[in-house]
């Protein structure tokens, strides 16, 4: 018996699995890209990367609009408010 046949499925069934799984990661990194963010820097969990503010919100932080900043930077990242003001103000 193979090691990956213990976990449920077949080493065929489960490479399908992980080919897909990968896949999926490649269409979210190019999404992220051209949405103009840089996810590329690993952080420890929890943890935000100004490298993950797209250039819509520094385009709003440029234009002296914070509040819509890190109301939009909530939106694409799901980060609490707090976070989300520190990140912007460290911009």
């Amino acid at each position: 018996m193979s090691g990956m046949a213990l976990f449920g499925g077949s080493d065929d069934d489960l490479q399908r699995r992980v080919d897909a799984l990968e896949q999926r990661v490649v269409a979210l990194e190019r999404a992220l890209s051209h949405a103009g963010i840089d996810r590329t820097v690993p952080t420890p969990a929890g943890e935000f990367h100004d490298g993950w503010i797209s250039a819509e919100v520094r385009a709003l932080v440029t234009a002296g609009k914070k509040l819509e900043a890190i109301k939009l930077l909530r939106e694409q990242t799901g980060i609490g408010l707090k976070e989300a003001k520190d990140a912007v103000d460290r911009l």
